[in-house]
């Protein structure tokens, strides 16, 4: 006879899993994945339960350091170039960051919340997040072309540290592991020491705003020896003489 288990028998529960010390929704080994992912905790939990962590602060893009706050910079700053916000909508934006007390008379507030441009921060009142930030940084500043080389990987976090020849004090960017992978096309065992041409906002005055675009691989030059060499050229054929006989 076919034993038939209860489900609620403590032989048939998945063990329980340790609480995330920072958040009331999370196991702490799903803030440590969705921390490392631009899907965050949402996106890294079943679906029945994505409605119960979705918004969790521990991965979420307007959270520094997370995979989605990394990968929201990026998007931020391609949009400052390719899809700018209209003119009033932009303006409004400023004053917000400038700390200005400005009514939203044209109802731009839930399009830079679905942007995560802005946050709520108590009764009808919102804030600029990074992702704003980086958005008019790359509105107003300077974007440069650079060299730069892959350092170190950091397989846990999902990111590598890319070391800028430029003069500061620390030229080390941490970049997401996927954004390095996909501008280049190479894999992770070969990805270290590989040599790149970035583009950068170099007048950033802190190295986690630095946010790096158009990443390209600069190819290794071929060593002396695998080089094709020119072949020699063939001496001409002398034409015999006429010598009387």
């Amino acid at each position: 006879m076919t034993e038939i288990l209860d489900p609620t028998a403590a032989d048939s529960l998945r063990p329980a899993q340790e609480p995330c010390p920072a958040c009331s929704c999370c196991s702490a080994a799903l803030c440590r994945r969705g921390a490392a992912s631009a899907l965050e905790c949402s996106g890294c939990t079943h679906p029945d339960l994505m409605g119960i962590v979705r918004g969790c602060r521990c991965s979420a893009a307007t959270t520094e350091g997370t995979a989605a706050w990394r990968a929201g910079l990026v998007t931020a700053t391609l949009q400052a170039a390719d899809l700018p916000l209209p003119g009033a909508m932009e303006d409004h934006l400023r004053a917000l960051a400038a700390g200005e007390d400005v009514e939203d008379v044209h109802g731009f507030a839930m399009a830079l919340l679905l942007r995560q441009f802005v946050r709520p921060v108590g009764e009808g009142e919102l804030t600029v997040t990074d992702l704003a930030r980086a958005y008019l940084a790359a509105r107003d500043g300077e974007r440069t072309r650079v060299r730069a080389r892959v350092s170190t990987l950091d397989g846990v976090a999902a990111t590598a540290r890319v070391l800028l020849d430029v003069d500061r004090p620390d030229p080390s960017v941490t970049v997401l592991l996927d954004q390095l992978l996909q501008a280049t096309g190479g894999d992770v065992l070969t990805l270290p020491g590989t040599e790149l041409e970035v583009t950068a906002n170099l007048d950033a005055e802190r190295t986690e705003d630095i946010v790096l675009t158009d990443i390209r691989a600069v190819p290794v030059p071929l060593p002396d020896a695998w080089r094709k060499q020119p072949a020699e050229p063939e001496a001409p054929e002398t034409e015999q003489g006429d010598d009387g006989d």
